[in-house]
């Protein structure tokens, strides 16, 4: 599982229950749920801000890195949660 291998999914395309939400989308490293980039629509004219998230967990030491935020664009979401990822992986040793 590596950062540069997530691939995206819209979140309904995976739960049919929530087809009803286009701006909802999942990190996937393999069928690994990583994470969601999420809109969040809040503020003027409901422009909204994008939410990303980490799903995943690991024993061990403390990940003192921050595994969730916002964004003013999903793009800017995406790059956060990439990041995350491999910050995690690194601070927990996983490889490839």
């Amino acid at each position: 599982m590596t950062a540069s291998r997530l691939t995206w999914a819209r979140v309904g395309d995976r739960y049919p229950d929530l087809a009803g939400t286009p701006d909802d989308f999942l990190a996937l490293d393999g069928d690994v749920e990583v994470g969601v980039v999420k809109l969040i629509p809040v503020g003027p004219a409901d422009s909204g801000e994008w939410m990303w998230s980490m799903f995943l967990t690991s024993p061990g030491p403390t990940f003192k890195t921050p595994t969730n935020g916002t964004c003013k664009t999903r793009d800017e979401a995406a790059r956060e949660l990439v990041e995350c990822w491999r910050a995690f992986r690194e601070w927990f040793g996983i490889e490839d």
